[in-house]
């Protein structure tokens, strides 16, 4: 494959392109290709001496022309400030389903998916890359998901990294905060995948209990609602300021199922139960907080490079918080401050632009709710538009 057939991935292609008659001469010259433009425009052409720079994502150059055309009519108005990303890790729930076949064409994908592997392969023989292509695998199971989501999430963040996109800090809903904690330095790779090790093994070991998503009704009210069902269900995960999810007993969340519908079914309420196999940060954990917190002693602490949000306390993380057993024994025990998180965030940067590390949008629907319809959210991935979409995120 010759170089500028490497830069034409999936039938989808990024291009750098000056302004100026750019779409006329890709009317004239019947010679053009996309691979031999791709090249051309990222490899062979100095952008010193031009204003602005604009990339296009395509899959032919009639699109191509059209989106040159459309863009040179745009005034363009410089930003006053340079973005701010936040890489965003989410959590279980997600669809694997093929999602590293397309991308493990890219070295530093691959290399560090194996890297991780062998690594979890000291503790249990694992094949993290055949597990998305397995027709039996169930990935709700704690012990397979949490590893492949937490592979393919720093995999991702390093790719994201060698194509020159990086953060200036990371927050992780859950469990994946222990891929954002690695990432922006405050774990090493060995000691974070020790984390998941120990904390997919101990939760697989709970079962029973059930989750249910609430949406579209401030979380106060639900919270008030829930006053007879103390000890039987909390509140564990803060999403949004509209929205919450429950864990507890099977009977106690099927009897606030109803309880809520009732009450609010002229407000829109959403409900939705999901399809995890234990209650997760909720009084169902207690029997492996004392185990989780022995296993997990004495990791190294590490300089970070980036700030880390930690969804525990909702505020930002020491380097000493990811080292102890007592940190990740509380943060699968206790609730999941995303929403504070985010405000945190928001509060303390200007121009923020977060970015999902993970297969689908999972927060963004949560980060908008938080901080209003101004605020840009970008997808990291999508199944079966893997090139489509990363390189979408380098055109912003």
């Amino acid at each position: 494959m010759g170089r500028a057939e490497r830069l034409w991935k999936s039938s989808w292609c990024q291009l750098f392109w000056i302004w100026g008659n750019q779409s006329e001469q890709l009317n004239i010259s019947s010679s053009v290709t996309l691979p031999n433009l791709a090249y051309t425009s990222a490899c062979r052409r100095s952008h010193l001496n031009y204003r602005y720079r604009k990339a296009f994502v395509t899959n032919s150059l009639q699109h191509l022309q059209e989106q040159v055309a459309l863009t040179a009519k745009i005034e363009m108005i410089p930003s006053k400030m340079t973005p701010q990303l936040v890489f965003v890790f989410c959590a279980n729930g997600v669809n694997f389903k093929g999602i590293c076949k397309t991308l493990s064409s890219e070295s530093v994908f691959r290399d560090k998916c194996k890297e991780i592997e062998m690594l979890f392969q000291q503790y249990v023989p694992i094949s993290l890359l055949e597990l998305t292509e397995s027709e039996c695998e169930d990935f709700s199971r704690p012990e397979i998901a949490q590893p492949l989501l937490f592979t393919l999430q720093v995999a991702l963040a390093s790719l994201l990294k060698y194509w020159g996109i990086k953060p200036v800090a990371a927050v992780g809903h859950s469990v994946g905060e222990v891929a954002a904690a690695h990432c922006a330095g405050f774990l090493s790779l060995e000691d974070a995948v020790k984390v998941i090790y120990h904390r997919s093994r101990l939760q697989a070991k709970v079962t029973g209990g059930r989750m249910l998503v609430v949406g579209n009704i401030p979380v106060q009210e639900i919270s008030e609602a829930l006053g007879s069902y103390s000890g039987k269900v909390c509140i564990a995960a803060f999403n949004s300021p509209y929205c919450c999810t429950l864990s507890g007993d099977v009977d106690s969340v099927n009897a606030i199922h109803k309880e809520l519908a009732q009450l609010f079914s002229k407000r829109d309420i959403f409900l939705h139960i999901l399809h995890v196999p234990a209650a997760y940060h909720s009084h169902m954990m207690d029997p492996i907080v004392k185990e989780m917190k022995e296993n997990l002693q004495n990791m190294e602490k590490q300089k970070p490079e980036i700030e880390v949000v930690s969804t525990l306390t909702g505020k930002a993380a020491s380097e000493d918080d990811f080292t102890t057993g007592n940190f990740w024994a509380r943060h699968a025990r206790e609730p999941v401050a995303f929403t504070q998180a985010i405000e945190t965030l928001a509060k303390e940067k200007e121009n923020v632009v977060f970015v999902e590390i993970g297969p689908h949008r999972a927060l963004q629907r949560y980060i908008v709710e938080t901080l209003g319809k101004q605020t840009r959210v970008f997808s990291s991935l999508q199944i079966d538009k893997e090139y489509e979409t990363l390189l979408t995120l380098r055109q912003h």
